[in-house]
């Protein structure tokens, strides 16, 4: 896993997994938020890292999916990254310095789509209740546009001891 960030995030078949609470949110606004200790990810060189670019492929994971099952991920992809053709009112550009946007922070992320509640979900035929708390982490300012790529299906990936997808 690049960057030793955790299990927010991961590689999968070759491409960055994003784990979401917020999985139907970020299919309806075409964006995925973060926070700015995992900006890096997408804007730095490292060790397995390269910046994004138009068109870089993400998967992310249905995080309550595992939650309630503990016996599978189920993972969503490829997306694929786009450049913003505007940004919303007050919202800074942060990458790339030149050329189109692919990352903005936004001024008021409290606005959303990312929000505080309780969710209930039928995830493929199963039902889980979750909560979400997006204001733990400042509503996830820093945001990525995000399309389903050619190929888009849902993958369950079995959960095993030392889990690549839990590390």
């Amino acid at each position: 896993m690049p960057w030793n960030l955790g299990p927010s995030v991961n590689t999968l078949d070759g491409m960055d997994c994003w784990r979401t609470w917020f999985f139907e949110e970020c299919e309806e606004a075409k964006l995925f938020g973060m926070t700015k200790r995992h900006l890096p990810l997408i804007t730095k060189y490292g060790y397995g890292v390269v910046p994004y670019t138009v068109g870089t492929k993400v998967l992310l994971e249905d995080a309550p999916y595992f939650n309630a099952t503990k016996t599978h991920h189920r993972v969503c992809g490829p997306y694929e990254v786009y450049a913003f053709s505007e940004l919303p009112d007050d919202a800074k550009p942060i990458f790339p310095k030149e050329g189109p946007i692919l990352v903005y922070e936004d001024a008021r992320p409290d606005r959303g789509p990312w929000l505080d509640g309780s969710k209930k979900r039928n995830i493929d035929g199963i039902e889980v209740r979750f909560r979400q708390m997006a204001s733990r982490f400042d509503y996830f300012p820093f945001r990525f546009g995000i399309r389903r790529a050619k190929g888009w299906k849902i993958k369950l990936v079995k959960h095993i001891d030392d889990c690549r997808l839990c590390k």
